[in-house]
């Protein structure tokens, strides 16, 4: 009776050391699958982590190659600019050489072969020596003496800067034979106005001034007051053969 009790015993224990081996075994399964599921998250991760590594690589390729092309762009437009800019002004340059050789050929043609007033009054200062003179204007001319600049083809209208002389000047090219007359008087009017300031005052000048007379010649009609009147005169005689 002890005895078959005691192999019962034995049995159950055997049972229940099997049973025991036997969760054993599936508990150590457990661990070994739980150990490798952060394995394989570790090794997603690292796979995403390199792929997004590419792609931001990529990208800032992308991006570095349209940063070139784009300063390519810029550096083709400045280029194309600063040429369009040099072009302009070689075009201007050549206008302006255009203009001023047209200008000297016009000047070239007066002094060979055209007289002025001007030109004229050029050729006096090369051969009698003048006072320092002042060249009156349009305005000077029409308020003081009531001479209309529209009348004229030219006029060079000079005297003296000192006060204290009656050297004057004055050769004028009326447009119309009509206007001669008026230039005529305007300039007997010079001739009054230098004598009423002299004559108290520089009797020598007033001298100089009373001797003058208005003289024509077609449409050019001057004045010269110096005591070089003679010369002067010889020299626009000359010129208007």
């Amino acid at each position: 009776m002890k005895k078959n009790l005691t192999m019962s015993r034995a049995k159950k224990g055997a049972a229940i050391l099997a049973a025991a081996m036997i969760l054993g075994g599936c508990g150590g399964q457990e661990p070994a699958e739980t150990t490798s599921a952060p394995a394989a998250v570790e090794e997603t991760t690292a796979e995403e982590a390199e792929t997004e590594a590419v792609s931001e690589e990529e990208t800032s390729e992308e991006i570095s190659e349209e940063a070139a092309e784009t300063e390519g762009s810029s550096e083709a437009e400045e280029a194309a600019a600063d040429a369009s800019e040099e072009t302009e002004e070689t075009e201007a340059e050549a206008s302006e050489a255009a203009q001023s050789s047209e200008s000297e050929g016009e000047q070239t043609e007066d002094a060979e072969g055209q007289v002025t007033p001007q030109s004229i009054y050029e050729a006096i200062g090369q051969q009698v020596e003048l006072p320092s003179m002042i060249e009156g204007d349009d305005s000077f001319i029409s308020n003081y003496y009531g001479i209309n600049p529209a009348d004229l083809d030219g006029y060079v209208f000079a005297s003296a800067e000192e006060a204290t002389l009656a050297d004057s000047v004055i050769i004028m090219k009326a447009k119309s034979e009509d206007a001669v007359a008026n230039l005529t008087a305007s300039l007997n009017t010079v001739i009054e106005q230098k004598a009423a300031e002299m004559e108290n005052y520089l009797p020598e000048q007033y001298d100089i001034v009373a001797k003058s007379s208005v003289k024509t010649e077609g449409t050019y009609v001057y004045l010269v007051i110096s005591e070089d009147a003679d010369s002067i005169e010889a020299v626009i005689q000359d010129a208007l053969k």
